[in-house]
Parts: structure tokens; sequence; C-alpha cells
């Protein structure tokens, strides 16, 4: 499980008063048990912060350290101690290597302002959180300007609320860096179904939907497609649902099957999609 790393510019503007400091912390925990939830399968443990506990202010002389020394926080206090990761960067690691050798800047206001917390998150291929302070942090995808040995633009995901977690960002960030874990669909190849139109190529394209229908990741065989005698790509298309658009390029008509496969989203079926070109084209 990946950690999540403290913005460090949402601390401006500071909070008002005590009121608003736990308001701020308050939401910060609750913002980080959603990306803990092992129900919800985010994958996320720990807040990597870049900043010791005193250094990080709520309002005018008043820390995070003084906060969970303060009584009337006692309820958040421990939750918040089990969360904290410091440094914000492992000692002789190959993201500290980079870290060092680039900078790191995000646009706000009109000004370019270095990040450190957002820098790490980058590095290490995991997303932001910080206080919902201002209205700026509302948003959650935020441009990424690196110069230096990877001088490049890039995007990172910073959530300070709940409800980022249901942004369609994120669900695209999920999707992108979540491990494949393909599921097979305990079906018996005598057992699938196979649907071929009444058409020239029939002999053709059921002879190799019998063999296809032995991969553990085919469900069925939908039915048969259009010509396509300019197709290139054994996997023509993937579609929504797990289906798969595979075409016999060695044939003059370009044959083609759709096939139901166990992918449960575009990254699993592009999977499958690898396979059975590796194993049947």
């Amino acid at each position: 499980m990946k950690p999540l790393c403290f913005n460090e510019l949402s601390i401006q503007p500071l909070a008002a008063d005590f009121q608003g400091c736990y308001a701020r912390i308050k939401r910060l925990i609750e913002t980080y048990k959603v990306a803990k939830d092992p129900k919800k399968s985010h994958g996320f443990n720990g807040i990597r912060f870049y900043q010791t506990l005193d250094q990080i202010m709520l309002e005018s002389n008043y820390s995070v350290r003084d906060f969970l020394a303060d009584t009337r926080a006692r309820t958040l206090a421990t939750t918040l101690l089990s969360i904290y990761r410091y440094p914000f960067i492992d000692d002789n690691s190959e993201e500290e290597r980079r870290y060092i050798q680039s900078s790191f800047f995000i646009s706000k206001g009109g000004s370019e302002l270095p990040v450190h917390g957002l820098a790490a998150a980058y590095l290490y291929e995991t997303i932001g959180i910080g206080f919902g302070s201002e209205p700026f942090w509302d948003a959650i995808r935020f441009p990424l300007r690196i110069e230096g040995e990877e001088s490049r633009n890039a995007t990172i995901l910073s959530v300070s609320c709940p409800a980022h977690f249901e942004h369609p960002d994120f669900t695209a960030w999920k999707l992108q860096h979540t491990p494949v874990c393909l599921v097979t669909c305990g079906i018996a190849p005598s057992c699938k179904k196979i649907h071929v139109g009444a058409h020239h190529g029939k002999d053709i394209l059921t002879q190799f939907a019998q063999r296809l229908v032995h991969s553990p990741y085919v469900i069925e065989i939908v039915n048969s497609l259009p010509w396509q005698g300019s197709a290139s790509n054994f996997i023509h298309a993937i579609r929504d649902n797990g289906l798969i658009e595979i075409v016999l390029v060695t044939t003059d008509k370009g044959f083609g099957l759709l096939v139901k496969t166990t992918g449960r989203n575009e990254k699993e079926t592009a999977e499958i999609g690898r396979i059975l070109k590796a194993q049947y084209d």
C-alpha cells in the first residue's frame, strides 16, 4: 500500500481560531479514512510529511504539535499521530536522488510555487492530500512543472475532502495505477457459447472460436463481425464490459469475432487482449 504525501502549500491561509484548526484536521482525517478504507480498495496507508509536526502551522503561533498537546483535540490527536510519516522521501533512495536532481513547481494565483510534498507524490507515483484551506484546493488535478534532470510537464492529484475520491480524475488515476489482477471465468470450454453468423467464412471462424474458448479469460463468442479486409491488427478494438473485437488478419476478407471476456474494466480487457494475441494470433 502506498502512502499519500501531504501538500504543504495547503497550510496557507492559516485558520483564524481553534475551531478552524479543529475543522481542518478533522476533514484531513475524514479524507484519509476514505483513502485507507479497505472496502474502497484505494490502497493508501499513511501520509508522508515534508515538515516536522512543529513546522506545520494551523494558525499563527499554533502548530500541529501544539494541537496534539491540546486537551480540546484529544479525539483527533491519536489518529493524526498514527498516520504521520516522516521524512517525506526515504534516505538514499532512487526517489531522493531524482528529487535532488530536479525542482518541482505548480502555478497558483499567477505565481509558480515550489512544491515538496506534491513532488514526492509524483516520484512515488501516488497522490497528495492537504487541507481544504481555500477554494483553490477544491480542485483535484494540478499541472506540475519539473526543471532539471527530469525536465517535463506532468499532472499531479491532490485530495482535500472525501468526495474527491469519487471524482472522475481520481477514478482514471486509480485505473491507471492499480495493478492488473485478472479473473478467470470458471466455465469449461465445452460449455461456452459460440455464436457465428451464417455467412462466408463461418467454418473458419467456428474453428478458430473453438480454439479461443479454451482461454480461461474468454466467457463466450458473442457473434461474428462485419468483414474487415483492411484491418492489420489481431486485436481490432477493445469495447466496454470486457468485449474484444478480434480480426483474423491472415484471411483476405478480414473475418472477425466479438468476444466476451472476464475483463472488468478497459485496463484488464486490454491485458486479456495481449494474452489472446500472444496465444492465438
